[in-house]
């Protein structure tokens, strides 16, 4: 039997313009050490922001970040709502450091603050990684959640937002192991089965590996 693969595809390219952030607040509270900032949610009023930047939610990144001993991205990190997500909650970019949260999230108590930490946890842990090659919610990532407070997160939300059913019309195949993966875009770079790269070229990319296009059976 064919074994299928889901991928988390991050993209490279730049964020794109947003406007520019509100004045801060004058006379600003300090908040303890020990815990991030709480958001302030209800179940019962509709979402208080649908579509744009969220520099409250950047500045507990920013927060987060230096609590971890992370300087990197805290220029460039930016977190918005993005109204056009529909059965995803949350997305990451890297190295773009962009955060995008589906504005639903804030209809449910703590799932905002969740969503946030587990898309920062995939930047903190791609940062960490440098050049070395990881899986999207392996190790790397799981301890990233545990550092954000977030130790036992899924890599899979369990909400019940509204459900896309999008054709995965493209397939390819790994030439040594043969596993087969499909997606719903072509590859727009040569990508070569990780699994095999990892047990035979210690991580680094090797073209030997590099996956074939296939006619899908599916």
């Amino acid at each position: 039997m064919l074994q299928l693969i889901q991928q988390l595809i991050f993209d490279l390219g730049n964020p794109a313009p947003t406007p520019p952030l509100p004045e801060p607040k004058a006379n600003p509270v300090a908040l303890p050490k020990e815990a991030a900032p709480p958001l302030a949610e209800s179940s019962s009023s509709p979402p208080s922001q649908a579509h744009g930047r969220a520099p409250e939610l950047e500045a507990q990144c920013h927060q987060l970040l230096s609590r971890l001993g992370i300087l990197t991205g805290h220029d460039t990190l930016t977190v918005e709502w993005n109204a056009r997500l529909r059965s995803t909650a949350g997305y990451a970019r890297y190295p773009a450091w962009t955060i995008e949260l589906n504005p639903r999230l804030q209809q449910f108590p703590g799932e905002s603050d969740r969503t946030l930490r587990h898309e920062l946890a995939h930047l903190i842990a791609y940062h960490r990684a440098g050049r070395r090659r990881i899986e999207p919610h392996g190790n790397e990532w799981r301890r990233a959640c545990a550092d954000l407070g977030i130790p036992n997160e899924s890599p899979k939300h369990r909400l019940p937002l509204p459900r896309n059913t999008i054709a995965r019309g493209y397939a390819y195949q790994c030439p040594n192991c043969k596993t087969i993966i499909h997606r719903v875009r072509p590859f727009k770079h040569p990508s070569a089965c990780l699994t095999c790269c990892r047990k035979h070229a210690g991580g680094n990319f090797e073209p030997s590996f590099k996956f074939v296009r296939v006619v899908s059976e599916a």
